[in-house]
């Protein structure tokens, strides 16, 4: 097994159907070229032969591409034997016997023989008017480690790739075309590239090469380029222009076994609990989502406007309480709906009542609905509990249910699962800490009917900013996460829209509350674009794996 795994992503320019033969000598010039690099491994992106636009305006009868395929199929074939190197090509495969065409990646190894092929389950927009569907997420056993392959799209939603990942792929590959607007070609870009993807990487500890095009096709989809590196901390190893035609070659250390653990806080496949996730797997007409992205908002609390709060908490619950009126009473001055402050760490253990009764008396004569976490205290155990307080009253609450690993010794795991709240400003879910990193809970309070998830945290070093805009993203909800600046909390609070935009932030290391409306009549609407819907498109019934306890993965 090699000690760093020499990866090089062809970032070849986009052509049309019809100049595909010049595409192929193309594909061919850049493996020659990139082999000289000698590396381990080449990864070209989406349908790099014979494009990726491939209208039936276009493509009169597919199979007038087929045995071209199989031509460049041959010879990708050679030169893996040739340069003694793994390829994975995307194409569209063209089933004769099913008369379907798959978005498709090839994955061969040294040998120039074929290992397996991966199927695009999650259809973009226009790839459903002549690809199909498909729901198998195979693992490949290589020389370098276990590898699973994803497509484009199929980075978007969270089940695909955590499935990949309780399969034990440590290398994850994304053949992706990720399309793009702007008016400098220099600088473009696409969400999954500036967030999503290091998300995947980070939630599911993992390495992920991601292959793209530059250039345009059809005079309509403009690709980012940004061919990438993305480690399993999150971060971008290395990236390409979002214009040039280039090889990106990078040196991936590997080793025996990544650590899956975070901060060394949480393990994020030991530490899940499938118990609580059956939702994930359930046919979508039956969740409470399905009928719920029907309901109309009343027009009076369609808007609630949404303050998250970081302050600096003090071992002196005189001076907190001070702190929580003071940003109470100054919110409910600029007319906020729903406020919400940080996580807290375990302070004033016997005095979580005392807290809440402050909060309730301060807002009984509102309408304000308030999120205050404390360390609640029941008989002999405690648990870390997020209130919802409306006018003086307790609307609900939610018991962390995944402790972190200092929690371990002070608390009691929650024994309220994942609710969703109905309040006269929509449905509220929460998820508290490093909670955010599972996809799963997110995910799981989405399907609940969830239209936005208040998300108190201590993160001293700004995961959660990703992570909040992926988490809106992928589910099209409204996350609103109050980020504490105790002890060494960074702040950096932040609320994210559907879309995955930062509606409004906090600065680093400052008591500040930040303000902004939320239009929760968008959360219903789960279409990213025509055909592509992040509830209605998912294949439950292909994700049975994420139930699994898997806990001899990380160590």
């Amino acid at each position: 097994m090699v000690n760093k795994l020499k990866v090089a992503c062809l970032q070849i320019r986009a052509r049309e159907y019809k100049d595909r033969d010049k595409n192929k000598e193309n594909i061919l010039k850049m493996v020659d070229k990139a082999a000289k690099l000698q590396p381990h491994l080449m990864v070209l992106p989406e349908c790099a032969y014979p494009a990726y636009y491939l209208s039936p305006l276009l493509v009169k009868h597919p199979e007038e591409f087929y045995q071209s395929t199989l031509d460049l199929i041959a010879e990708i074939k050679e030169r893996a034997k040739k340069y003694k190197c793994y390829i994975v090509l995307g194409i569209a495969e063209n089933d004769l016997n099913k008369k379907t065409l798959y978005n498709s990646a090839l994955l061969i190894d040294p040998n120039g023989e074929p290992i397996g092929s991966f199927r695009k389950s999650y259809l973009w927009h226009f790839d459903s008017h002549w690809f199909s569907t498909d729901d198998q997420y195979p693992v490949f056993e290589t020389e370098f480690g276990k590898v699973g392959i994803f497509i484009c799209a199929d980075g978007r939603l969270p089940e695909i790739v955590r499935c990949l990942s309780l399969k034990g792929a440590d290398i994850l590959i994304d053949l992706t075309n990720w399309v793009t607007s702007g008016f400098d070609k220099k600088s473009l870009t696409n969400p999954q590239v500036e967030y999503m993807i290091p998300t995947r990487a980070l939630e599911n500890r993992v390495w992920i090469i991601a292959a793209n095009k530059v250039g345009m096709e059809a005079k309509t989809i403009l690709y980012c380029g940004k061919s990438g590196i993305f480690t399993p901390d999150g971060k971008v190893a290395k990236i390409a222009s979002s214009c040039q035609e280039e090889i990106l070659f990078y040196k991936i250390p590997l080793e025996k076994s990544i650590d899956k653990s975070v901060d060394n806080q949480i393990n994020l496949i030991k530490d899940r609990k499938p118990e609580l996730y059956s939702e994930l797997v359930q046919p979508t007409n039956v969740l409470p989502i399905y009928s719920i992205m029907k309901e109309k908002f009343n027009s009076q609390t369609s808007t609630p406007l949404t303050g998250v709060v970081q302050l600096q908490i003090e071992n002196n619950l005189e001076k907190y309480l001070q702190k929580i009126e003071f940003f109470i009473n100054n919110l409910l001055e600029q007319e906020a709906n729903i406020i919400i402050f940080p996580e807290n760490e375990f302070i004033f253990p016997e005095k979580g009542e005392e807290i809440i009764h402050k909060v309730r008396q301060i807002t009984k004569n509102s309408k304000v609905i308030c999120a205050i976490t404390i360390a609640e205290k029941v008989v002999q155990s405690y648990y870390k509990t997020t209130f919802l307080i409306k006018s003086g009253k307790i609307l609900g609450k939610y018991r962390k249910t995944h402790l972190e690993r200092e929690e371990n010794n002070l608390f009691t795991p929650g024994d309220l699962e994942l609710p969703v709240f109905q309040t006269p400003y929509g449905y509220i879910g929460i998820m508290i800490g490093y909670e955010g990193l599972f996809p799963e809970i997110s995910r799981i309070l989405t399907l609940k009917g969830a239209d936005m998830v208040i998300w108190p945290s201590k993160f001293i070093n700004d995961k959660q900013i990703n992570i909040c805009r992926t988490r809106s993203a992928e589910n099209k909800i409204f996350v609103a996460c109050s980020n504490s600046i105790y002890l060494l909390g960074s702040g950096h609070s932040l609320i994210t829209s559907p879309s995955g935009q930062i509606l409004t932030s906090c600065l680093g290391k400052t008591e500040q509350a930040s303000l902004s409306p939320l239009f929760l009549q968008l959360s219903r609407n789960k279409n990213i674009i025509p055909h592509t819907n992040t509830i209605l498109n998912r294949q439950p019934e292909s994700y049975r794996i994420l139930l699994n306890n898997i806990s001899k993965k990380g160590k």
